[in-house]
């Protein structure tokens, strides 16, 4: 049967999105956890390659980790932690935000 066959015979719209988020919702979410660790980033000084990186990789967080803890948005943060340093983030920031 096909996949769109399997939806519909449930009533489920083939073409429904179960994944959205806005980039203002990901910086804001990003932002937030930066200073629920009392941390952080004057996002206005990154460059437009920078900040589309920055939520480019959260948004594949989103995906790869669950929301507890800011685990999705402290992975991102790690995963761009060497363009987070030149603009204020410390070794000893990134190590409070590393999992381990």
């Amino acid at each position: 049967m096909k996949i769109s066959n399997i939806l519909t015979s449930k009533q489920i719209s083939p073409s429904k999105v179960i994944l959205q988020i806005t980039v203002k919702e990901a910086l804001y979410s990003l932002k937030e956890a930066l200073e629920d660790f009392s941390l952080s980033i004057d996002f206005n000084k990154l460059s437009k390659e920078e900040l589309e990186k920055l939520l480019s990789d959260y948004a594949d967080a989103v995906i790869t980790y669950h929301p507890e803890d800011y685990h999705q948005e402290r992975a991102t943060l790690l995963k761009n932690k060497t363009t987070l340093k030149k603009y204020g983030l410390t070794d000893e920031d990134i190590e409070m935000l590393d999992f381990t």
